[in-house]
């Protein structure tokens, strides 16, 4: 910050220095166009959740084992037709096996699958038995022939024919023994009828209600791999729809839901909003730099910096996700703010033709520190244990260099162009000098009327803690959201619209006394609910389902799992039976607090048996997870952002005076912000509990500006009261220009249709706003008292001013 302007100028003024900043710029272009084809969307529940803590690490291994959470499709008839047909049967068990062979798929539960594992292993098991009776029956006929002496030829015979006839009696008494089954077929309709409903062909029995809740109604489950990609979630829900369109399930309607399918949506309305906020952000700057400053030019800077950021973090492989969706649009009204610093400075060096380079050494250091300080406060958001809020913050810290970037590389050499050739740029190109000129003459305000504000305005930041989350799915996504109305769908004809799981682990959780205590405890949750959680599946149903409906004792539990195919069994036990779910289906979407009410109950269910551990599992307590983890962190990020800005500014001025002048407006507009979310009874997300450290990171230039130009007065020998006066008349336009540039980009974030992006820009551009009127109000106010004298500058720098915003020495 202490380098000469007139080098600096010097150097800029050399056509090759030029020539080289320009190239530079040309490489990052074509960097960031091979990065931007590699962008990703994501918007999993897992950004919200910290990967190193207990609940994450619990989920996890759920699903390695069960799979995570599923994609649900609802499968019913379209018109008033049936259900269970053979050529309907035979076609989900196509989609269902197919489904199961998708990438990304770690099992996949249905009706269709359900079916045929069941006359298979009824087939085998038939077979098995038959085949046996039938070689005893032969070894018994050889024996016999051999005894009476027999021909080899004549053994084979009686062998032969007594091994079929064994069988054909083994077969017919099977078939008598179970006279309404019919053949074991997936396409026999007796067969199923028999396997899936009850005697009275009305009602689904209980232990398969899993994949038919009704005789009219059907469930695809397809659990995926914790590490599923958006890609194949949309690959999975796009197979599961376009099953309609298939021979023999034209007539049936396939509606896919679940989490998955809900986050998926989520980011196809992030990603889609991009196409349109980003030309709306262009357009709302262009209105702003044609009304401020008349600088037309800052259209390709700031489409170069949104490039230089998309393509770098697709190089960085960081994805777009609800919360960087943030960053381009701000990253467009970044790189305008600091074109009209730029603009701004050079109307103020004289006659055009020689002034761009002088106004660029003056302005750049300036702008640095600003962008240095916004940059160094949003990375402190890097340090949150949670991806989404780490994410933003490196984003955002990157598009605030690429914004700087741009203006530094492409934005100076255009500055020259436009003042040697056009000769666009006015003397006095930045405009909105009256209301300037109003709020400076608020700017006379004495040091203890501002004081008193400043302490007033602070004392909002005590309501942070108290704001309180918004955590209802419904207002959390797209208002008419597709994926939200199918979840609402399958909620009313099912009954369900997720699942939270009690999870056992132990040396064997499949002993009777642990599967005694799960029953129980199921059965205790799902009555102490309210009837928000309703039993699915369990171990112990599936192994009372195989047993006459009774829990079996240790020795008929290990038959039962030993015979059972894995296919029912793997849903509930892992194969060391050291894992046991029970599965309790979530009959509401509510809202991560009622969450977080039955995630306490199932944490707080009585202890099981000595050696075993229990805990709730699934995406309500990822959830609920996430939750805790950004209420605990809004204070704490809040507080590093402004140490952290603190600390960049103190290495720059070198003296706590300026610091404090900078920050105490901006602080002051931030808990008056505060103060008006909890005044307006707003409710917060997980991305408006950054509000208070974005604001004191991107609202500190405007102090850094203002100072600058009172401290390079100062220096050049005015009087507290002029160097305040020539500041509000010189600079205070291009700060309120550069305040509309910024809440232009984040209020155009008040455009998209996702909420929680919505209302992160609405209230970003009211609190920038307001931080703008603090700097211009209570900042002179403060300054002409507490900084009131600074050693004088050489009459050549007089002559010349210094770099707005660089350090002078201390006095």
């Amino acid at each position: 910050m202490a380098a000469d302007p007139r080098r600096l100028a010097t150097a800029l003024d050399r056509p090759l220095h030029r020539a080289v900043m320009l190239a530079l710029a040309a490489v990052l272009t074509i960097l960031s166009l091979i990065g931007v084809r590699m962008i990703t969307a994501d918007a999993r529940i897992d950004l919200l959740v910290d990967p190193s803590s207990p609940a994450f690490l619990d989920q996890a291994r759920v699903g390695r084992l069960f799979g995570a959470d599923p994609v649900v499709v609802l499968v019913e008839p379209a018109g008033n037709g049936q259900l269970l047909s053979p050529d309907h049967m035979l076609g989900l068990a196509r989609l269902e096996g197919e489904l199961a062979r998708e990438p990304g798929v770690r099992r996949v539960y249905g009706p269709g699958t359900l079916i045929n594992t069941l006359a298979t292993e009824v087939t085998r098991i038939a077979l098995d038995t038959c085949g046996t009776e039938g070689k005893q029956a032969e070894d018994k006929a050889r024996q016999q022939a051999i005894a009476a002496g027999k021909s080899q030829a004549d053994q084979d015979t009686a062998g032969q024919t007594a091994f079929e006839q064994a069988v054909r009696v083994c077969a017919q008494r099977i078939a008598a023994q179970y006279p309404s089954l019919g053949v074991p077929a997936l396409n026999n309709p007796v067969f199923y009828d028999q396997v899936l409903l009850e005697p009275d062909g009305r009602h689904v029995r209980p232990f398969w209600t899993w994949a038919m809740p009704d005789p009219q109604h059907a469930v695809i489950t397809a659990r995926l791999d914790p590490n599923a990609s958006l890609e194949q979630v949309h690959r999975i829900i796009g197979r599961a729809r376009s099953a309609a369109a298939e021979s023999g399930m034209r007539d049936l309607r396939f509606v896919p839901s679940g989490g998955p399918a809900l986050t998926a949506s989520l980011a196809d309305a992030v990603l889609s909003s991009l196409v349109w906020l980003i030309p709306l952000a262009l357009i709302a700057i262009v209105v702003v730099a044609l009304a401020a400053a008349r600088a037309l030019a800052v259209l390709p800077l700031a489409a170069l910096a949104c490039l230089w950021t998309a393509g770098l973090a697709g190089l960085l492989h960081r994805p777009i996700t609800p919360a960087t969706v943030a960053v381009i649009p701000v990253v467009i009204g970044l790189s305008t703010d600091y074109f009209i610093q730029l603009v701004n400075r050079t109307g103020e060096e004289g006659p055009p033709g020689r002034r761009a380079g002088t106004a660029a050494a003056r302005i750049l250091p300036s702008t640095g520190l600003a962008a240095l300080a916004t940059g160094a406060g949003v990375l402190a958001f890097a340090v949150s244990p949670i991806p989404l809020v780490r994410q933003f913050g490196l984003f955002m810290a990157l598009g605030v260099a690429m914004a700087y970037l741009a203006n530094l590389l492409v934005g100076v050499p255009i500055v020259y162009w436009l003042d040697r050739r056009v000769r666009l740029l006015a003397p006095a190109p930045v405009r909105g000098a009256r209301a300037a000129g109003l709020l400076s003459r608020a700017g006379r305000l004495s040091p203890a009327i501002a004081l008193g504000l400043i302490a007033v305005a602070s004392l909002g930041w005590a309501a942070l803690p108290g704001l309180r989350v918004e955590t209802d799915p419904v207002r959390l996504m797209p208002a008419g959201d597709p994926a939200l109305a199918s979840a609402a769908e399958v909620q009313r004809k099912v009954g369900l619209t997720g699942e939270m799981d009690l999870v056992l682990t132990g040396p064997d959780v499949t002993q009777p006394d642990a599967v005694l205590w799960l029953t129980r405890q199921t059965v205790a949750l799902s009555s102490g609910s309210g009837g928000d959680l309703r039993p699915v599946q369990s171990l112990p149903e599936f192994l009372a389902g195989f047993n006459d409906n009774t829990l079996p004792d240790a020795k008929a539990t290990a038959l039962i799992l030993q015979r059972i195919p894995a296919y029912f069994s793997g849903a509930v036990v892992s194969p060391d039976h050291h894992t046991a779910l029970s599965i309790l289906g979530l009959t509401h979407l509510t809202s991560v607090e009622r969450d977080r009410v039955l995630v306490d109950q199932v944490s707080a269910v009585a202890p099981p048996p000595s050696g075993d551990r229990s805990f709730p599992a699934g995406l309500a307590v990822v959830a609920v997870s996430a939750l805790t983890q950004v209420q605990q962190d809004q204070v704490p990020l809040t507080a590093l952002t402004l140490l952290v800005v603190a600390l960049v500014l103190g290495a720059a001025y070198r003296r706590p005076v300026p610091v404090l002048l900078v920050l105490l407006p901006t602080v002051a507009a931030g808990g008056a912000g505060t103060a008006l979310l909890l005044l307006e009874r707003a409710q917060s997300n997980p991305m408006t509990v950054l509000l208070g450290g974005v604001v004191i990171a991107f609202a500190t230039e405007f102090g850094v500006l203002w100072l600058g130009r009172y401290r390079l007065e100062l220096a050049a020998g005015s009087t507290p009261d002029a160097a305040a006066r020539i500041a509000g008349a010189r600079i205070s336009p291009a700060i309120l220009a550069s305040a509309l540039a910024l809440i232009a980009g984040f209020a155009v974030l008040g455009l998209s249709p996702v909420p929680a992006v919505q209302e992160f820009g609405t209230w970003s551009a009211i609190d920038l706003a307001l931080a703008a009127v603090a700097v211009l109000v209570l900042l002179p106010a403060l300054a002409r008292s507490w900084l009131t004298g600074l050693k004088r500058a050489p009459r050549v720098a007089a002559s010349q001013p210094q770099q707005v915003g660089e350090p002078l020495p201390h006095s």
